[in-house]
């Protein structure tokens, strides 16, 4: 049965940290993700939650789309880019956490893609031989440009797994977000199967509108069930922007993800 985390930063936003840690266990769920890799204090506070509560925290955001002075594709940013990755490891590995989510950037004027895709795959290996050491690994994010990034360099999951294999690296891998992947080209299940080897995190959210899951055009019992026979072992985060007031959305969601 496919293993789901929760995005925190997203979930019962009134309460500090430590308790959202804990309203997300009471609704069933034994791990989290956030975006927030740069903040050390959180981290930790989640951390700490999730070892009282049995929740593990599972990735974290290395960096965001619209951070231009740290977006990979810009060779001016590799110094800068590198600095990041290692402190937000470092941020990440104290609290328990072993990956963290990569953003390619916004494309870069004056830079043909050749440029941008040579400097993107140099500075992820020199990143993930970096933060490997420590055993940390890196998750490359496609995202949609049709609605949510326009201008984003990367949109093509085809691409991006030609980048990590490029890459060349045991611990850089390709987050598949189904939201983001399912508008810009579909053919889910086939592209997961043919690819889950290169994979090293998936997202879920409804399509359209990135809301509840269980209210859009995606069957996500169906893709669970056929990303689980193809053999994937770890989790898949909830990304979305709920609707249903919490608890509530996050139980529904449970369920028809389980298959009640």
């Amino acid at each position: 049965m496919a293993k789901i985390d929760v995005l925190i930063d997203i979930f019962f936003t009134g309460l500090p940290w430590a308790q959202r840690v804990e309203k997300i266990a009471d609704c069933g769920y034994r791990a989290v993700e956030t975006w927030g890799g740069s903040d050390a204090a959180m981290l930790k506070e989640i951390g700490d939650a999730g070892k009282k509560h049995g929740v593990e925290l599972v990735s974290v955001v290395m960096n965001f789309a619209t951070e231009d002075k740290v977006a990979p594709i810009n060779p001016d940013n590799r110094t800068r880019f590198l600095e990041q990755m290692d402190r937000y490891s470092d941020n990440a590995l104290a609290a328990g956490c072993k990956q963290g989510i990569v953003t390619a950037g916004q494309s870069v004027g004056g830079k043909n893609y050749q440029e941008q895709r040579r400097a993107l795959v140099e500075a992820l290996r020199d990143a993930g031989q970096r933060v490997g050491r420590k055993g940390f690994r890196l998750n490359l994010e496609p995202l949609n440009t049709e609605v949510d990034h326009a201008g984003y360099f990367l949109d093509s999951p085809r691409d991006g797994v030609a980048i990590v294999k490029e890459v060349g690296l045991d611990n850089v891998r390709m987050l598949f977000d189904i939201y983001h992947m399912g508008i810009m080209g579909g053919n889910l299940t086939v592209f997961i199967e043919q690819n889950l080897e290169w994979l090293g995190h998936f997202h879920i959210a409804g399509i359209p509108g990135r809301h509840e899951p269980f209210n859009g055009e995606t069957n996500y019992p169906f893709l669970l069930n056929r990303i689980d026979q193809a053999g994937y072992g770890a989790y898949l985060g909830l990304e979305y922007m709920p609707l249903l007031p919490c608890p509530e959305t996050l139980m529904r969601t449970r369920d028809y993800l389980s298959g009640n």
